[in-house]
Parts: C-alpha cells; sequence; structure tokens
C-alpha cells in the first residue's frame, strides 16, 4: 500500500467515524423545561424561591456569572421499551442534576474555550428502560464555562470586555435513545485512528489497521444490522497483543481543579460537586476504575456544601475506589510562601485526610505549581511525605528537564523519589493519542518499565469520561500501543521505589523557566500574605506562654486556613481574576483583624500594665540585635539594670537591644538623657560585613565585601537602579516576563527627598 493509497482509505475512516457519532443518539423527546436565575448560587432546598418561567432549547438564560435553577420533566415513550435512554444536557456552561428527591446524579459541562472535546453532556438513565417511566430532574446552572469568561487578549484599558463576557443559552434538554453498539464501534475507531496517526508509516501494523478498517466500513455499508460483522473485522487487528517490550501505564483517574483562578473560590466549592458526582457515577459502572483527587479544602466544601455527597466519598475511599492524593490542604505555590508556612499545609493536609479518612498521604502531588525551592525535600520527609508528582518544569522555556523519573535532592541531602507524567500533562485523554507519544518520550524507559498518566478534564470538566476508561479498557494489552492499567498513584510509587538505586539524582531547586512575573504579579496579595505569617507566629508564641486551656485554637485555625486557601498557586501569584482578589483582599484583612484581637488578648494576660517598662518579643529562631525606637516620653532605657546604647533622632530616642531568639526581655525607663545624633556624613550603610554607598538619586556607587576588603560591584556601575518596564509578554499576561523587557524602558524611578539618619552609638548614617 503506497503512501497516496493509504492517505485515501484514512480520509475514509475519519468521514465514516464523524458519521456514525452522528447516530448514537436516536430519537429524541424534549423535557419540559422551566427556569429561575439569581446572581449568587442558590441551595437546592431554596431553589423554589425564585421566579420561574418556562424556556425552550436555543434561548439564552443567564449571563456573566448568572446561576440558574431548572426543573425538568419528561416521560419516557411506551415505543422505547428496551432500549438505552440518556439525557443530553447542555445549559452553555456548567451544571449539576439532582433527582427531585436532592439525590445529586452528576455534573455537566459544555466543553471549553480551548476545547470542544472537554464537553460532559451526556447523564445516563436506564440501560433498558420499561417504557412510561417520568424523569422529574432540577439542574443548578452556571453561566461560566470551564475556563471563567470568554476574555480579550491584551484588552484596551477601555474595552467593556476587559474582564470577560459570557452568554449563557440552552443548548439541549431532551431524553434520547442511546445507541450503545454503535458508540463502542465509534470507540474501537477511535483507538484505531490514534494507532494510525502515531505508528511509523512504513510499518506493517499500521498497513494492516487501514487495510482492516477499510475492509470494516465496506462491510457495514451503511447498514445497522452489519455493526457486529464491522467489529469483528477491526478487532482482527485490534486484538492484536502488545509486544514484551512494551511499557505499562498505570492510568490514575484525575481532575485538576484550581481552587480560584478564572473564577472565584465560591465557584471551585460548585466545581468540586460536579466534578466528585461525575466520578461517583463512573465507579459505580466501572469496577476497576480508580479515581483520585487532592486538596483536602476541597473535600472541606463538599463536605460543608454536600454532606450526602461527602458520605458517597467517604465510602468510596474505605473501598479503595477512591485515592485522597496529595499532602497540601491545597496545591500551594512553593516560591513565594514561608517554609512555616509549607510545613503548615503539609500538617493540615495530611491530618484531614487522616482524621476523615484513615488515610496517610505519603506523597505531594504538585501538577500544575510553578517551581519548587530546594528546601522542599528536607520539608517532605520529615513529614512523612515520600513521593512527588509535578510536570510543570515540561513547561520550561529553553531546556528541557533531563528526567521523568529520579530522586530530587534537597540543600540538606534529604532526597525524594520524584516522577514527571511523561505525556507532559495532567488532562489526558487515555488514548493512543497521548499514550503511545508518552511511551516513546520517557526518558527512562531503558530501565524502568512503568509511568503514570493522570487522565481527565480538571477546571469543571468533570474528570474523567467513560469514554477515556473505555479506551483505557481496550489498550489493556494492544499491539503498537503501552499496556494500560487502572490503579493507585501510591501503589504506582510503592512498585516505583524497588528502583531508587536506579534513579539519578537531582541536586536542588527545580526551577520553572517560566512564568517568572508570578514573584511580583498582585504584590498587595503577596504582602499581607507575609504579614499574616509574621502576625500568626506572633500569636503562638504569646499563647504558648499561657495556659492551654486558654489557647484560641479554633480562632488561630481559622487564620491558618484563610492564610492557606490564599497561598494556592493561582491566587498568591497573582494569575486570578479580579473577582478572586476582590475576596482575597476582604480575607487577608479579616485575618489581620483577627491577629489583632487575638495578641490584645494574649497581652492583657501575660503583662501588666506599666507605663515604666516595655516588654520587646523576638518571635524568630535567632538572636537579634537591632535598633529600637522607645516611646515617645521615654529618654533612654535599661536592661537588666544596665544602660543601652542610646542616640535620640528627631523627638524619639533609639537603643540598641539585643533579643534571644523566641524570648522576651523587659526594657526599664531611664531618664538619663541620651546623646544627641550628629548630622550625617554620607549616604552610607555599613555594618562589620558590607559596605554600601548610594548617590542621592538612591542608586548604589560602592559595594564592599568589609571581612574580604573587595568590591563587589563592576566599577562604573550602578545598582538599586529602579526601573519601570513595559509590561506586555508575548503570552501569560500576568505570569510572564519576556526576554525583550529590558528593551522597553518606560522611566527610571526619580528621587524626590534624602534624609539620611543621625549618626551616633546606635547606628549612623
Amino acid at each position: 500500500m503506497d503512501n497516496k493509497h493509504a492517505q485515501l482509505l484514512i480520509t475514509r475512516i475519519e468521514r465514516f467515524a464523524d458519521r456514525i457519532a452522528r447516530s448514537i443518539l436516536g430519537q429524541v423527546v424534549t423535557f419540559n423545561a422551566e427556569y429561575a436565575v439569581s446572581e449568587e448560587p442558590v441551595p437546592f432546598a431554596d431553589r423554589q424561591g425564585g421566579a420561574f418561567r418556562p424556556i425552550s432549547e436555543g434561548e439564552t438564560w443567564g449571563r456573566t456569572w448568572a446561576s440558574g435553577w431548572f426543573h425538568l420533566t419528561a416521560e419516557v415513550p411506551a415505543s422505547w421499551a428496551g432500549k438505552t435512554v440518556v439525557a443530553q444536557l447542555d445549559f452553555g456552561g456548567e451544571g449539576l442534576v439532582f433527582e427531585s428527591d436532592g439525590f445529586i446524579r452528576q455534573g455537566i459541562s459544555n466543553g471549553s474555550v480551548f476545547q470542544a472535546d472537554f464537553s460532559r453532556d451526556i447523564v445516563r438513565l436506564y440501560d433498558r428502560c420499561d417504557g412510561g417511566e417520568t424523569v422529574d430532574w432540577w439542574v443548578e446552572t452556571a453561566a461560566s464555562g470551564l475556563f471563567g469568561m470568554f476574555t480579550e487578549p491584551d484588552p484596551d484599558l477601555k474595552s467593556t470586555g476587559r474582564y470577560g463576557r459570557y452568554d449563557a443559552a440552552v443548548r439541549a434538554m431532551r431524553l434520547c435513545v442511546f445507541d450503545d453498539d454503535l458508540w463502542h464501534l465509534w470507540l474501537d475507531l477511535r483507538i484505531l485512528r490514534g494507532l494510525i496517526k502515531r505508528l511509523p508509516e512504513t510499518g506493517v501494523q499500521r498497513a494492516r489497521l487501514i487495510r482492516a478498517a477499510s475492509d470494516a466500513i465496506s462491510a457495514y455499508a451503511d447498514n445497522r444490522a452489519n455493526l457486529e460483522l464491522c467489529r469483528d473485522i477491526l478487532h482482527r487487528e485490534l486484538d492484536k497483543q502488545a509486544s514484551a517490550s512494551t511499557l505499562t501505564v498505570t492510568a490514575v483517574g484525575h481532575a485538576h481543579i484550581d481552587t480560584a483562578w478564572l473564577w472565584p473560590v465560591s465557584e471551585t466549592i460548585r466545581k468540586c460537586a460536579r466534578t466528585f458526582a461525575s466520578q461517583l457515577d463512573l465507579l459505580e459502572r466501572y469496577p476497576e476504575y480508580v479515581f483520585g483527587a487532592s486538596q483536602p479544602q476541597h473535600y472541606e466544601f463538599v463536605r460543608q456544601h454536600y454532606p450526602e455527597l461527602y458520605e458517597r466519598i467517604r465510602a468510596a475511599v474505605k473501598e479503595g475506589r477512591w485515592e485522597p492524593q496529595g499532602g497540601m490542604w491545597v496545591e500551594a505555590d512553593c516560591n513565594l510562601i514561608s517554609g512555616e508556612s509549607m510545613v503548615r499545609q503539609i500538617l493540615h493536609g495530611k491530618n484531614f485526610f487522616k482524621n476523615e479518612f484513615g488515610w496517610d498521604v505519603d506523597n505531594l502531588w504538585l501538577p500544575d505549581v510553578f517551581g519548587y525551592s530546594a528546601a522542599m525535600p528536607q520539608i517532605l520527609l520529615k513529614s512523612g511525605i515520600k513521593y512527588f508528582l509535578t510536570q510543570k518544569i515540561s513547561w520550561n522555556q529553553f531546556n528541557e528537564f533531563p528526567h521523568h523519573t529520579f530522586m530530587w535532592r534537597g540543600i540538606d541531602g534529604s532526597e525524594v523519589l520524584t516522577h514527571f507524567p511523561p505525556e507532559n500533562n495532567y488532562n489526558s485523554q487515555l488514548d493512543t493519542d497521548y499514550l503511545i507519544p508518552a511511551q516513546e518520550h520517557f526518558k527512562e524507559k531503558d530501565y524502568l518499565d512503568e509511568f503514570i498518566s493522570l487522565f481527565g478534564v480538571g477546571d469543571g470538566g468533570g474528570g474523567p469520561k467513560e469514554e477515556n476508561i473505555e479506551t483505557g479498557r481496550r489498550m489493556k494489552n494492544l499491539e503498537g500501543a503501552p499496556r494500560v492499567r487502572f490503579g493507585s498513584a501510591c501503589d504506582f510509587f510503592e512498585r516505583l521505589a524497588a528502583s531508587e538505586d536506579l534513579l539519578p539524582a537531582w541536586v536542588g531547586e527545580l526551577y520553572l523557566e517560566l512564568h517568572r512575573g508570578t514573584l511580583t504579579t498582585q504584590a498587595i496579595v503577596k504582602k499581607a500574605n507575609r504579614k499574616l505569617e509574621h502576625r500568626l507566629r506572633e500569636l503562638e508564641m504569646m499563647w504558648s506562654c499561657l495556659s492551654p486551656a486558654d489557647y484560641p485554637l479554633k480562632e488561630i485555625d481559622a487564620i491558618w486556613k484563610t492564610v492557606l486557601i490564599n497561598q494556592f498557586h493561582d491566587i498568591i501569584p497573582g494569575s486570578s481574576i479580579t473577582r478572586t482578589y476582590q475576596v482575597t483582599h476582604a480575607e487577608h484583612r479579616k485575618a489581620l483583624e483577627d491577629c489583632a484581637a487575638l495578641r490584645e488578648r494574649a497581652a492583657r494576660q501575660l503583662f501588666a500594665p506599666d507605663p515604666e517598662s516595655l516588654v520587646v518579643m523576638n518571635t524568630l529562631p535567632y538572636d537579634l540585635e537591632q535598633p529600637v525606637s522607645l516611646p515617645g516620653p521615654w529618654n533612654n532605657a535599661t536592661l537588666d539594670g544596665q544602660m543601652l546604647p542610646a542616640q535620640r533622632e528627631s523627638d524619639s530616642v533609639t537603643v540598641l537591644l539585643a533579643v534571644p531568639a523566641y524570648s522576651f526581655v523587659t526594657l526599664r525607663r531611664s531618664d538619663e538623657p541620651a546623646e544627641a545624633g550628629r548630622p550625617s556624613k554620607g549616604l552610607i550603610l555599613e555594618n562589620d560585613l558590607v559596605r554600601y554607598e548610594f548617590a542621592t538619586d538612591g542608586t548604589l556607587t560602592s559595594a564592599r565585601d568589609v571581612q574580604s576588603g573587595r568590591d563587589i560591584m563592576a566599577p562604573g556601575h550602578k545598582g538599586n537602579v529602579l526601573t519601570l518596564y513595559d509590561d506586555h509578554p508575548n503570552d501569560w499576561d500576568a505570569w510572564d516576563i519576556d526576554l525583550f523587557y529590558e528593551e522597553s524602558i518606560v522611566e527610571v524611578a526619580r528621587s524626590v527627598s534624602v534624609d539620611p539618619l543621625p549618626c551616633g552609638p546606635v547606628r549612623q548614617g
């Protein structure tokens, strides 16, 4: 078979597959429907409180971020007896289907602004109906898609669509006869088409697949009665087994749900319910299938808002069908948060899974975070986490990462076994189109026999669909493709650990060569996060000095949970939408107010009012020696009876104070006058380690290592040059800083005033 002949037959196969796909849904009965719309989501119990009106297919029901309740009723025709019946529901956005008694059936979605194949619009009712059944459903809908609004790239500041738009219209509300056998034929063709696409053009298997498919189409002859014969011909090739050297894929059902991104956190609550309901439905129908979900915060959302659904999840976990994954409260950013925050993410994450499910998670699950600190392996091992999964480093802008499986070694020598799925994707479709390239690209294929696949569409796509599981079944032992085995990440990592001694080591940071703008974007959020990290350390130290019975555990825990959720990897990096940050700013303000109130309560119990004394606290893990400003009326201060070095600066006195780590010291007021500060001789910052000299415009003109006696700035160059650049990267406008930014200078900062510090025994400026 020459290439031109092959291409002709491939086109025939494509056209045939598309043609039969249009016939899978047969006879149709349209639902009787009425709906009510609201600006905010309304719980199921209150769904009937709105103003309902009738609606038909094709009508618009809601615009940007609106929420709706649809009441659908229909009767299955008696003539459909014995047939498979499904509902096709598409409300132009996401939705959650309830039975009239409140039982949650499944989530739905009309697809995404990126890929139409992400849609989930079929809800199964009856494998074999009796005919005459009444269907009475309620559907909670959202006027938003998997990826939020339709937005303009790089919009003008005055654009009315700057913050996105969305018009949700009813596209389908119908009961349909579903041709299961025709659907399975279409799935066979999907696998076959993927093999043809990925196999070598001159290979024997590819030629025989093309021939078999063409023969099957001829045998079908556009006659449904020939379907079984058609499939038999295809399976003469599709039943051929994989070779001995073929790799195995552990297929883990997955739905990465961003806690916020192109939607606010409040919408994530509903995304979790839709996704989890859809997966529970699949677990019932596919006994070998295993689904996993990370982020305890998401489970907590469902526990609070959908308790019946949560109990079904608990049962699935107990059966070993549902896998809690990842040791963090949310999939947090790992560049901007403190080490203590990282420990708290893991502490709260592991505790939740242990308390709720009896599950001790030993893997960190961060497929979408923008780089990973070299301090993490030590923190992970000390937290009982042995394994790490991500794939984000595959996004590197310039240098391809050299491994998919390796030992990640931190700065103290700690190592964790790390795996990157070689699909470089966490939304795999689990078919030949994804897994054959993954096997080819797997960097350790010369000595490892297995890799992992995270299949299913997240962010509102509801995770895997039944098509994905069916294609996985067809690749259980298929010639030309990796062997697919449904399983858990936990079991995969345990098997992988047997090969630890063979794995290379990567030492230090896992740096993502992309999204560098996330280190500075939304600086107010980053600043508030750091303030809260400091305030919480102060609170915990102060309250730990009091009786354990008085410790405000619930209050401090609530503040920590606010901090942790807003450390999610699309919140603190600055890559979310405005609606997200309106909530984050309010939550940060409230958390800081709560910290202030708790600090005041602790101080009232710890200290007695005394205008002649001042308590200074060091909450850091190392000794401090630094200038401290005294209260306005004080002339000087003593510590343990000894006068402190002091100097008067303007209307206040500054003393040089040393405070040991994790300690309090008490200063006593002294009336002995402090030495007056002298005028500064220059703009110089100096201690026993470094000496910096500045020009009057604030730029650094000289930097010297005092101990070595060496200059550490190139002659003729300046430092501390604060420059404003034009911010228009090619992609990901809130995320990236492209190389050409240096060519787009807008302005350099100008000095407004210079106020040198006085010189004296405490400091010199």
